[in-house]
């Protein structure tokens, strides 16, 4: 009995470590998660991010290589936004401030993104930048959930409590969540089951689509675009944002009934005079836009996202 079952575990070890390799080297699962060097916020440092290598500048910010000099310039291109900026998943080379880098020599580009940042940081990180490169062109890149994360969340009532689905339940279960941390890190068929099951791209849009709806978050969001406004024009610089879609949205072409989010920010950005460049149709007309982000991901990238944005965006930068 026992050398049964040492066989039949050494089966299923060697068949899960066949179905890793075969994951990996057909790109049908990406793993996640954050080296403790960007969670303790280190600069001048290699890590790892979504199993990719990335390098940190003397401000935190990703460059392509140690020892990455930006060029002097008068007028720098900063972009400003998140992971999805950040090109989590994605070599620096690959993502589309890295193609712009190489495409453009004479122009230095800053990828200013801070994995997390919301539209509540956005002001914040145009001033910083404003003081160490000066004069600059800001390119705010804005995805759909950057007000989730808004300060405006109410608080949840014991009925809203009662309700927390089951996904969530687990997620807020310390084992679980040690054990999810781990494996999003290491095992592709760990990813690929989860986002099998999960469906995370469905679920994380609908999540999203439910704080639109939500007054006091878009009121929330309209302050803070306001308050960039007021210092774009107290500065005398350009501040230019780039709406990109979820993933989920760009299924059937982006059937009307799933862009609110878009009309609620364009809505804002029309009052407020916003100077912006919508992506949103050019992801649902191409011809496999699930290929333009990573494996099950609701927001994040690809190489050939990113390939897309430096394509649709290099105009409006050069």
């Amino acid at each position: 009995m026992k050398k049964i079952f040492l066989n039949n575990l050494l089966i299923t070890l060697i068949f899960f470590f066949i179905f890793e390799i075969f994951l990996r080297s057909f790109g049908l699962a990406d793993l996640r998660g954050h080296g403790k060097e960007l969670k303790e916020k280190r600069k001048n440092v290699e890590t790892l991010v979504f199993g990719k290598k990335v390098f940190l500048d003397q401000y935190g910010y990703r460059v392509p290589y140690k020892e990455f000099v930006y060029k002097k310039n008068e007028n720098n291109i900063i972009f400003i936004g998140d992971s999805v900026l950040f090109g989590s998943g994605v070599n620096e080379e690959e993502t589309f401030v890295g193609r712009l880098r190489k495409d453009n020599e004479d122009k230095s580009y800053v990828n200013a993104a801070i994995i997390g940042n919301d539209v509540s940081e956005n002001l914040s990180d145009i001033k910083k930048n404003y003081k160490l490169f000066g004069n600059s062109n800001f390119f705010i890149i804005l995805t759909l959930d950057d007000i989730i994360n808004g300060k405006a969340t109410k608080k949840k009532n014991d009925e809203d409590e009662k309700n927390v689905n089951l996904i969530q339940r687990l997620k807020n279960n310390y084992f679980l969540n040690k054990i999810n941390l781990f494996l999003r890190t290491k095992s592709y068929t760990y990813l690929w089951l989860k986002g099998i099951v999960t469906k995370p791209s469905k679920r994380y849009f609908f999540e999203s689509l439910d704080h639109y709806k939500d007054e006091e978050k878009i009121n929330f969001f309209n302050t803070k675009i306001g308050e960039i406004k007021n210092f774009e024009k107290s500065k005398d610089i350009n501040i230019k944002f780039i709406i990109l879609p979820y993933e989920y949205q760009t299924r059937n072409y982006c059937e009307s009934k799933f862009l609110l989010p878009q009309e609620k920010i364009l809505k804002v950005f029309e009052k407020r005079k916003i100077d912006y460049i919508n992506l949103t149709k050019n992801f649902c007309n191409h011809p496999t836009p699930k290929k333009l982000y990573l494996n099950f991901d609701p927001v994040h990238l690809s190489i050939k996202g990113h390939d897309l944005v430096f394509k649709l965006i290099k105009s409006a930068i050069y």
